[in-house]
């Protein structure tokens, strides 16, 4: 076998073999999963913002809502870049490969051509009978048998060969043309995204703008939802604290429930089935209002009306109580963990009651701006603590 077609041989294989690597196979996975989640995201977060806009649209929670899908419809644009930069890979890969079978091919069909040639040559002067009876001995003889045998063999193996890397530089010119057209729908698909993001943009600076010039309204608004957060951690606070004492005199033991709890961080689940977080633990700047903080105790998630909100581990329901503007909260034991679900307009359960994880509790509050968001704390044994943190990844 010549040199060519040894090597056209390795090429071939190599071909067939590399493909797409693992990795890469991996990664456009992940990335396919990945635009799903995003694009479920989206729709919850648009059935949200619609919601928002059929009364008030000059709210505080249709701005966080468009914040969220703004944030959502980027990381959405960026995984559609990403899948575009990896099929760019593919495709040099692939062209590489068509080049290079190609030159093989050529290579093939020259070697082929110069067989024949030879061959015709060769034949002209005598017949490659008159050829085997030239022979002077009979080692010779064998000898000319034996070459006329290989050479045969070797210009059907030369044919053969040409036909199998035709048939794979089809295949591979078939699969550069696919990646080209799949190449071509991500970029309508981004082009399409990138155009309502800007929508978004621009519905997002109006409503900035006029949130701004509501100054006065806003903080007024701040202020009785700062009074009420106030109360309602004071009453948190106390009850949690009695509960302790009560604790601390009785010989029940609740230290499997607490290390249960406890192991549980980073994988509870949600306190409601879609939503976003539109008011995160602890200290940040006011969305609208200059040099103003607000200090939220645990977070806001922002979801549909009518929503049920769900206990988030088993435990047993310790208080329920009503705050004007907060609706009714209902707090539950976990051993040496609390939970706290706020702006509740029903309840569905009562005091001493023994709930388990995803029990429905009530139904979310729908506020004068039509905007629908529970309020959900996690207490540790040290005090308030970042629900996110022990929420599962959304």
């Amino acid at each position: 076998m010549s040199a060519i077609i040894r090597r056209t041989l390795f090429s071939t294989l190599l071909i067939l073999l590399i493909g797409l690597t693992v990795s890469a196979q991996n990664e456009k996975a992940s990335l396919e999963s990945q635009k799903r989640e995003l694009q479920k995201k989206i729709q919850e977060t648009q059935r949200i913002l619609s919601q928002t806009s059929s009364q008030k649209t000059t709210s505080l929670g249709r701005l966080s809502a468009l914040n969220n899908q703004i944030r959502t419809r980027s990381s959405l644009i960026n995984a559609i870049k990403s899948e575009v930069s990896l099929l760019d890979d593919d495709i040099e890969e692939n062209q590489d490969i068509i080049n290079s079978m190609e030159r093989d091919l050529q290579l093939l069909k020259d070697e082929y051509a110069a067989m024949i040639y030879a061959s015709q040559k060769s034949g002209k002067g005598f017949s490659e009978l008159t050829f085997l009876f030239a022979s002077s001995t009979f080692n010779q003889l064998f000898m000319r048998t034996k070459y006329l045998k290989q050479y045969s063999e070797a210009r059907k193996k030369q044919a053969e060969q040409i036909k199998i890397v035709q048939v794979n530089l089809q295949v591979q010119n078939d699969e550069i043309e696919n990646q080209k057209s799949s190449k071509q729908a991500l970029l309508d698909d981004e082009l399409t995204e990138n155009k309502k993001l800007e929508n978004l943009k621009g519905e997002q600076r109006s409503l900035v703008r006029r949130l701004t010039q509501e100054e006065s309204r806003i903080k007024k608004q701040l202020d009785k939802q700062r009074e009420a957060e106030r109360e309602l951690t004071s009453r948190i606070d106390a009850i949690i604290e009695a509960e302790r004492r009560a604790a601390a005199l009785s010989s029940v033991d609740m230290s499997a429930l607490s290390e249960a709890f406890a192991q549980e961080k980073g994988s509870l689940p949600w306190p409601v089935s879609e939503g976003f977080v539109s008011s995160k633990f602890g200290t940040h700047r006011h969305p609208t209002l200059k040099r103003v903080t607000i200090k939220n105790e645990g977070i806001d998630i922002q979801t549909s009306e009518n929503a049920a909100v769900r206990a988030v581990f088993p435990g047993k329901v310790i208080s329920i109580m009503s705050i004007a503007g907060l609706g009714n909260t209902v707090i539950i034991q976990h051993g040496d963990y609390w939970t706290a679900y706020s702006k509740l307009k029903t309840v569905y359960v009562k005091a001493n009651d023994e709930v388990q994880s995803l029990q429905e509790l009530g139904q979310v509050l729908t506020d004068s701006e039509n905007i629908s968001a529970v309020k959900f704390r996690i207490h540790d044994p040290k005090g308030s603590v970042n629900p996110e943190t022990w929420l599962q990844n959304k």
